[in-house]
């Protein structure tokens, strides 16, 4: 979905596929913001569509405000797959846009590959929130479900916290192996695990039940982006170790009793 100053562009399908744009000359205004909400590889075309149009019309400053930086996860070159990040990446540059906000890179390769490019880490913004709603005190631990995590949010300045380290079978890309490589867990500790990006939730289940075995109380997920498989998995199941998760509508935003919704006010950061 894309929207263009915080009116939803609309668009409709040819029989054979094709997108077809409804014009929109009535939204352009002389500094323009284009919000990105990947759904499916179709958005991509749509966006090509919309800035093209706007740079016919003379629309002035034109800025792109990317909810979640489609194929993130492909950041580099892999036996058997190609590096796709590095092509998304390069049309989204042919474009033009004078800035690129982007909410939550998954590693700092995608902001090596985009152009003008800016990080948003909503997530620390919402953490002493989140910590404070859930009565948190000095023996509550901030967890980290790996160090691509740990590296991520390393000026988050939480100190007293726990990293996981894990190890995936290479083949299928399976989690093989967890353990906590630092900080400890006191019995009833509440825990709120923090991360970027949720698919199934398959790290944050072998994460959650560690804790657990380490005697933790309450675990809760607070995740940025949130694929719908999450709701074919696990993760939400009554007898998981997770008993709340908290995430932004980038991907998904349908309602389950376990899932919390938090809003992007984009006009903060961009």
């Amino acid at each position: 979905m894309v929207t263009l100053n915080k009116h939803q562009i609309v668009t409709e399908q040819f029989p054979n596929g094709e997108t077809k744009v409804k014009d929109f000359d009535q939204l352009i205004s002389r500094d323009n913001l284009i919000e990105f909400r990947y759904q499916e590889d179709g958005d991509l075309i749509r966006l090509l569509f919309i800035k093209k149009r706007l740079d016919e019309q003379d629309g002035g400053h034109c800025r792109l405000l990317l909810r979640y930086m489609p194929y993130s996860r492909m950041d580099r070159k892999i036996d058997g797959d190609l590096f796709t990040l590095k092509y998304v990446a390069e049309f989204i540059n042919s474009l033009g846009f004078e800035k690129v906000y982007v909410v939550e890179p998954h590693s700092n390769k995608t902001l090596e590959l985009l152009e003008n490019s800016v990080a948003i880490y909503p997530a620390l913004d919402w953490l002493p929130e989140l910590m404070e709603r859930l009565g948190f005190s000095d023996q509550d631990r901030i967890v980290f479900p790996d160090k691509g995590a740990a590296a991520r949010y390393i000026n988050s300045g939480y100190t007293d916290v726990c990293v996981f380290e894990k190890k995936r079978n290479p083949q299928n890309g399976r989690i093989e192996s967890m353990e906590l490589k630092e900080g400890v867990v006191a019995k009833g500790a509440k825990c709120i695990i923090v991360d970027d990006l949720c698919s199934a939730g398959g790290t944050f289940l072998w994460a959650g039940k560690i804790l657990k075995e380490m005697g933790a109380g309450e675990i809760h997920l607070l995740v940025t982006h949130c694929e719908p498989r999450i709701l074919k998995g696990a993760l939400l199941h009554d007898d998981s170790p997770i008993d709340l998760v908290f995430t932004t509508d980038s991907m998904m935003n349908t309602e389950h009793p376990k899932i919390n919704y938090i809003n992007v006010i984009t006009e903060s950061y961009v």
